[in-house]
């Protein structure tokens, strides 16, 4: 179903722009966002594109509104419902749960004044109040780059091929020349595909001042579950052959669970040192993870219990990516 309720704010705009938001089950997230994009201030004539998943759908005013039944067909179908509905020359991806800055839009599509640009990505962090393993999520850099991307871009533009969905732009003709997000996939990864392809066309930008909050999962039991998904979603990217710098070999190399197994089997080699080379390696991964995310902690809001608790919490994302790929590879 497809209702047109929409409104172009600012007809004295640069450009038009269609900002696109896929969503299920955060109604009120949603609706909290679009009154702000309604009300933001910006140089840009824009429409709102909602695609929500429900079996009750309500359209919402100041928006085109495009429902579909629950049916677990995954974002990578509704996204691409969303570049269906939507019209206009620039086209703008924002997560739901997204609460966006002052003059966002503005910073966000500047660099698109250059023709040779064909996609962006702004920053993105947590909000304030976020517990101390939310924090974590964005010190470790995810979702998006997360604020140690940010931090390390130092407030200049970034050339790039990584662009999350979460907070993006492209230009209409690029994402057409591509067919649109892979239609194959099953669970996710569809942003990630479509950045490779599309950064053959063009300059593709990371915008660190175009900052959005992201609501963080905030406890293991849910970054568990996140990243089994993002496992099982490279096994699928990797299953359509469209990208070719990554395959089973270097999801092996990256694999921790590999690198235990090492570490287990010269253990029972050297049985006389388990202990000790149990220890020595928990203590060097521990302080690795300290050593290459002091910095970003330290330059964030984030408490001290965030830091304490950051090789836990990457301990968590590393293991359940590997079972997430092991899972894709077996069962999927």
């Amino acid at each position: 179903m497809i209702e047109s309720n929409k409104t172009l704010p600012n007809e004295s705009a640069k450009g038009l722009v269609s900002i696109l938001i896929c969503s299920r089950d955060r109604r009120k997230a949603l609706e909290a966002l679009i009154k702000t994009l309604l009300n933001m201030e910006t140089d840009y004539t824009f429409e709102i594109v909602v695609v929500e998943e429900t079996d009750n759908p309500i359209p919402i005013k100041g928006t085109t509104y495009v429902s579909h039944p629950v049916a677990n067909r995954g974002i990578p179908y509704a996204r691409n419902m969303a570049l269906t509905a939507a019209k206009e020359e620039l086209i703008v991806f924002l997560d739901d749960d997204c609460i966006v800055i002052d003059q966002w839009l503005n910073k966000l599509l500047k660099s698109f004044k250059d023709e040779s640009v064909v996609g962006v990505q702004g920053g993105v962090t947590v909000p304030e109040d976020t517990n101390p393993i939310g924090w974590v999520e964005t010190l470790l850099g995810f979702p998006g780059g997360g604020l140690r991307r940010v931090f390390d871009a130092r407030g200049e533009l970034q050339e790039t091929r990584e662009i999350s969905t979460l907070n993006c732009a492209y230009r209409r003709w690029v994402i057409d020349r591509v067919g649109g997000f892979e239609k194959e996939l099953r669970l996710t990864g569809e942003d990630y595909l479509l950045a490779k392809q599309v950064c053959r066309y063009g300059r593709c930008l990371f915008v660190p001042g175009a900052m959005v909050t992201h609501e963080a999962r905030g406890n293991l039991v849910k970054i568990w579950n996140w990243f089994v998904r993002r496992g099982r979603a490279e096994v699928d990217v990797i299953s359509t052959g469209k990208q070719k710098d990554t395959n089973l070999w270097t999801v092996l190399k990256s694999s921790l669970i590999v690198k235990l197994f090492f570490l287990i089997t010269l253990t029972i080699v050297f049985s006389n040192w388990a202990t000790l080379t149990a220890s020595m390696a928990i203590l060097v991964y521990g302080s690795v993870q300290y050593t290459r995310y002091h910095k970003t902690w330290k330059g964030s809001s984030a408490s001290i219990m965030s830091f304490i608790l950051l090789p836990v919490v990457k301990l968590t994302m590393d293991i359940a990516m590997d079972w997430g790929r092991f899972r894709g590879i077996i069962f999927d």
